[in-house]
């Protein structure tokens, strides 16, 4: 359970890292990966507490799925700014080379 504590923190800090500084940061790469890769750890260790029969702390339980609600709404507003500057930067460039498109043409 420590471990999974352990987790919990460093997800936490670098979902807030990720919902504060902008994409275009160079960090902001590295930082997705490491989520990605805490979120594996985290579920891994999740299924072995769910699966210990031993585990009977129902409050405890709880509370790691309201981290994990938690965790999945944090990440789903970052990915929608994400996925709304990517759709943003297309528009721009499908622009961009509509305009070059005409000035050829001249």
């Amino acid at each position: 359970m420590k471990q999974l504590d352990e987790i919990n923190v460093i997800l936490s800090k670098t979902l807030n890292k990720l919902t504060q500084i902008p994409a275009e940061e160079p960090q902001t790469d590295e930082l997705v990966s490491n989520l990605q890769v805490l979120v594996g750890e985290r579920q891994l260790l999740l299924a072995v507490l769910v699966a210990d029969a031993n585990m009977t702390d129902v409050e405890y339980l709880q509370h790691q799925l309201d981290l994990t609600q938690e965790y999945t709404s944090k990440a789903s507003v970052v990915m929608a700014d994400r996925q709304a500057l990517l759709h943003a930067g297309s528009k721009n460039k499908r622009q961009i080379s509509v305009y070059k498109t005409i000035d050829s043409n001249r």
